[in-house]
């Protein structure tokens, strides 16, 4: 009788050839100085984009376009704010290994809800420092008018500034971290230095907040406060190496400004 021999095992799978492309020889995390300077680029993006969706937004709603109802404000900043978010996603998606691990964006709670308290106590008090020892400076007497919560002020009896308060509060906290905290110092940081890239991106957040109708003593007054508020929050990403302080201490430090505008 003749023995039937068994069937072969089946070869091994070939090994995965060589990476191929124009990023083959990349590894992650290569993102660079340029994403920072391309964060320029998406910015001002990101800001006519806004500009659509709030003339669409005021088109839809019968109303003039000078008008600038804050219905329109409400889905131009949450615009912004999203496409803000979008580009570290992007970025760490592209080159990186998620926004977890590239931009720090995560929190080790509870101890993170007192070091963000903390946090917000020192964007307050060195905020309002910065305030008066810059209105001293450019010879600014009314102080209240370098701030850029007018918005808010202006529209307290409509029901839309319930979710302008949620973007102010919430939404910027959120995507201004991911950005200026987030990839803008982490890059910055990785080439520079913790010392200058808090510097750096703390002007680079500030530059933003300036109001077009305001003088320019507001101007300097304002800025000057929101770098301050910059460093603390720099300082403590670094400090901690992750985001959760500082996304928290913004929340505190902005909900306190949006009360002080609107009950007090």
């Amino acid at each position: 009788m003749t023995r039937v021999p068994p069937p072969s095992s089946p070869a091994p799978p070939p090994a995965p050839g060589p990476r191929t492309g124009p990023y083959a020889e990349r590894t992650r995390p290569w993102w660079s100085e340029i994403d920072a300077l391309l964060a320029v680029v998406w910015f001002v993006f990101a800001m006519i984009v806004a500009g659509i969706v709030t003339v669409i937004a005021i088109t839809i709603g019968g109303d003039d376009l000078t008008d600038n109802p804050v219905y329109a404000l409400f889905f131009g900043t949450a615009a912004f704010q999203a496409m803000q978010a979008t580009y570290p996603w992007l970025v760490s998606r592209r080159k990186g290994l998620g926004i977890k691990e590239d931009w720090r964006f995560v929190s080790s709670l509870p101890n993170d809800i007192f070091i963000g308290l903390g946090l917000a106590a020192l964007c307050v008090i060195g905020s309002q420092i910065a305030t008066f020892g810059a209105a001293a400076l450019v010879g600014l007497e009314d102080t209240n008018d370098a701030s850029n919560t007018g918005i808010l002020d202006d529209n307290r009896g409509s029901i839309w500034i319930v979710g302008v308060i949620f973007l102010v509060v919430v939404g910027a906290p959120l995507a201004e971290e991911l950005l200026f905290r987030g990839l803008i110092l982490r890059v910055l940081q990785k080439s520079l230095g913790g010392v200058f890239a808090v510097v750096i991106s703390s002007i680079l957040f500030a530059i933003p907040h300036w109001q077009a109708d305001a003088s320019w003593q507001e101007t300097i007054v304002l800025l000057s406060a929101l770098a301050t508020v910059g460093l603390v929050l720099g300082t403590g990403a670094v400090v901690t190496n992750r985001l959760g302080p500082a996304i928290i201490a913004h929340f505190v430090f902005n909900a306190i400004g949006t009360v002080v505008t609107l009950w007090l």
